[in-house]
Order: C-alpha cells, then sequence, then structure tokens
C-alpha cells in the first residue's frame, strides 16, 4: 500500500471478524480458545494469540468494536508517530521509521538477552518492518511498574530498588565500544545528544562531536539503557526487577549515564511538584557516590545555543 494512503498509526488495527484482525496491511492476529503450535502466547484467561503474514489485505475491513477494544487495549498514543497495545499477555509496538540507520529494540533485545543479565526483559515475538513504519510484539514482564509501586514504598525499599537499578548501570557498563553507537553498531537513537532545533543526526561522529564540545570523557564508551525512568523499570510480587523499552540503549561516555538522570524530564515520577524527581534525583546522587560525573549545567547552555 502506498505510504499515502497509510492509515494513522494508531488506527493501524482494524477488525476482520470477533476473533481476527489486521495488523498494518499485513499481519494477520488470530485469537482462539486452545493454545496450538502457532500461538505465541496468551492471556492466562484461556485465550491464545497468533500471528501470520498476508500478501493482500480482505476485502471487508472496520474499525475496532467494543469487544475488540477490551481484548486489544490502546495503552500509549504519541500522535502519528508511535503507539503500543496490550494484547493479552503481550505489547505491539508501532512506530514511524524515521531514521533507517538506528539500531532497532528487537536487535537490542536479542544482545542484551546474550548478555544473560540479573533482571529479566521481553521476549521478541515477532518483529517486522514495512512501508516506513516498525513492528514489534513483546511479551508482558510481570509486575508493577516502579512508578505504580513508588508511593507505597517505604524508605527502605526505596532505597533498595535505587541501589538494584545502580547496579544494572554498573552491569550493563562491563560491555564497551569503541564509538557511540547501538549494540549492533548502528546509530543510537538519542535526541538529547543534539542541540535544540539542530537537523536529527545520529552519527557517531556527530553525536561524539557533541559530547566532545561538553568535555565528556570519550576515550571510551560503556552500555547504558539511557530510559531508566520509572515507567520502564518492573518490579515483581518476588522482589524481581526487570526492564523494557530498550529502544534507546547504546554506547555512550560514562559521564552521560548520571547527566541523563539529572537533565531528562523523561525519568520523572508521574504527580506534582518536588516528588516527581525524587527517582531520578536519589539515582543521580548515588550514581555519583559510585564515581559517576554529570555536566548537566554545561548540557543545558549547550542545548540551548548560549
Amino acid at each position: 500500500m502506498p505510504m499515502a494512503a497509510q492509515r494513522p498509526v494508531n488506527s493501524s488495527i482494524r477488525e476482520i471478524d470477533s476473533q481476527t484482525w489486521l495488523i498494518g496491511d499485513r499481519l494477520l492476529l488470530s485469537r482462539s480458545p486452545a493454545a496450538s503450535p502457532r500461538c505465541l502466547w496468551g492471556d492466562g484467561c484461556g485465550s491464545f494469540y497468533s500471528i501470520s503474514e498476508v500478501t493482500e489485505a480482505p476485502p471487508v475491513l472496520r474499525s475496532l468494536s467494543t469487544p475488540s477494544l477490551e481484548l486489544i487495549r490502546l495503552v500509549y498514543d504519541a500522535g502519528d508517530s508511535s503507539a503500543v497495545w496490550a494484547i493479552g499477555n503481550a505489547f505491539l509496538k508501532i512506530k514511524i521509521s524515521n531514521q533507517p540507520r538506528t539500531t532497532r529494540e528487537h536487535a537490542t533485545l536479542a544482545g542484551v538477552k546474550a548478555m544473560k543479565p540479573s533482571f529479566s526483559i521481553p521476549d521478541v515475538l515477532y518483529h517486522g518492518e514495512w512501508d516506513g513504519r516498525q513492528y514489534l510484539i513483546l511479551s508482558k514482564v510481570p509486575g508493577l511498574t516502579l512508578a505504580d509501586a513508588w508511593p507505597t514504598m517505604d524508605e527502605t525499599t526505596k532505597c533498595h530498588y535505587v541501589d538494584r537499578v545502580v547496579g544494572v548501570c554498573k552491569e550493563l557498563g562491563e560491555l564497551q565500544a569503541d564509538r557511540i553507537s547501538g549494540l549492533d553498531r548502528n546509530e543510537l537513537l538519542d535526541p538529547l545528544l543534539i542541540k535544540r532545533d539542530a537537523e536529527e543526526d545520529f552519527s557517531h561522529e556527530n553525536l561524539v562531536k557533541s559530547c566532545m564540545e561538553l568535555d565528556m570523557d570519550c576515550s571510551s564508551f560503556i552500555f547504558s539503557h539511557c530510559d531508566l525512568g520509572p515507567g520502564n523499570l518492573i518490579i515483581d510480587n518476588d522482589g524481581s526487577l526487570g526492564i523494557i523499552d530498550w529502544e534507546m540503549a547504546g554506547f555512550v561516555p560514562k559521564d552521560w549515564i548520571r547527566t541523563r538522570f539529572c537533565i531528562s524530564g523523561g525519568l520523572d515520577l508521574p504527580g506534582v511538584g518536588d516528588e516527581r524527581v525524587d527517582w531520578r534525583r536519589r539515582m543521580q546522587r548515588r550514581l555519583g557516590l559510585e564515581g559517576y560525573t554529570e555536566i548537566a549545567d554545561e548540557w543545558m547552555s549547550w542545548w540551548r545555543g548560549e
């Protein structure tokens, strides 16, 4: 289908019947009451889902009905750039591919899984890319987000998870590279390493130029998630940790890890006032005790072009 005729990202799923849907005019999603070799995931309540690719769209399609909306829940909608749906115990992520040379999340997850980390990550159930859009289906990591759990935590528990995530930063940082890039050496998608209103050039050469302008140590680069906000950290009932949303992970200067906690409002907790910055304030202070430096003030002036 020509890109000009594409539907908005948040309208990428259409209904064929009560048990079958079409995703992006190519991917067939089917629901059944019994498991089969074709099923990739379930919902924990007796339903199972499978996917397959089709060569042409069925002739009759309709918008999602009310029953379908209960099964396929839109949980994130960023205008016409990306959207996420919860489908049983999986998530479907669709986003515009406006940066063709950046590392894809499924590639990062494969690399992190090979590292045998001390935390859990989603399994990749499907990935595809066509007509300028990325399609990714991931297993759900069980538990509550840290954002949801934080208000009920006592001080000891909060300190425990700060220490745990600082430990994750150190664990990931054991992996090093000679360039700023994603895990597969493609480009790193980090807009905060580009000046405000500047062209989005995520090449190593451009990003390392930014880092050197900020006097960051660029003698080596360590692996980082780069987006360890409360919504991307999952706490299970047994206290284990899961980490999701790896699309910005890659090799960066060590200085950048603490700096990001200082400057990124995307790492805030929900709420209002000073409580919003509690998580990232604790994280940047704890990282400081572990020898991580930050250049937050310098970054703010640089980013504004002052």
